[in-house]
């Protein structure tokens, strides 16, 4: 396999296989460290919809592809996700997969096609206590902010946080194999481990379906994922 360069933009390259044939990839990057030749120096085509965005969505993007690439060298696979016309990844053949980004660091999850079904990730910043409160309503349903009552502010905002994180990653798993959109109140975490779904997309995920997540709490945030094994 031919090797790339990294661009200096990128750093704390860590690599890992969460189970057989999954694998996650993250980095840190710095926006202020964008060149004009990163893309070339790492065999990384920007898109012609990006050539006029802002560095931070340029630095976005390339660490969100170097990671991928990464992650699919680890399973055996060459190339890099393209970019649909709803600006979501197009993973190469016989593998799925997702991007997250956040605050300087960017984390990808990807999965062998024949094993795993899907799979979203996320990562976020801890929400502070008055943005967590801003956010309330629209992220959660009013049977998960009844489930606050008793918390202090700091853990109503991590739980938050949480719900929001896992309820991207819904979205980014179940949106690929459903092709329908839908929104932060059509699933719930009735659960500790698990969303249900509020709403039916499709004959095979339909309201009342329970899709487990997992997570990792961080010094800065939260990582949270769902993978759909087959």
């Amino acid at each position: 396999m031919p090797e790339y360069q990294r661009p200096q933009c990128l750093s704390n390259i860590h690599r890992e296989e969460i189970a057989d044939g999954l694998v996650r990839v993250g980095c840190h990057y710095e926006i202020e460290k964008l060149r004009d030749d990163s893309f070339l120096r790492t065999d990384i085509p920007l898109p012609a919809s990006l050539t006029s965005s802002v560095d931070k969505r340029k630095t976005e993007y390339l660490a969100g592809r170097w990671c991928a690439r990464e992650a699919l060298r680890i399973l055996g696979f060459e190339g890099i996700p393209g970019m649909g016309a709803d600006r979501a990844p197009v993973w190469p053949g016989g593998t799925v997969g997702s991007i997250t980004h956040s605050k300087g660091t960017a984390e990808v999850m990807v999965a062998d096609a024949r094993h795993w079904l899907a799979v979203g990730v996320d990562t976020e910043q801890w929400l502070t206590a008055e943005r967590a409160d801003r956010l309330c309503r629209e992220l959660l349903t009013s049977e998960e902010r009844d489930n606050l009552k008793g918390l202090t502010p700091i853990q109503r905002a991590n739980r938050i946080t949480l719900i929001f994180s896992a309820k991207e990653c819904l979205f980014k798993a179940l949106y690929p194999l459903t092709g329908k959109r839908f929104y932060f109140h059509d699933a719930a975490r009735r659960n500790p481990r698990s969303l249900t779904l509020l709403t039916t997309l499709t004959a095979q995920w339909k309201h009342g379906t329970e899709v487990p997540f997992r997570w990792r709490e961080r010094q800065q945030g939260v990582l949270s994922w769902i993978a759909l094994p087959r």
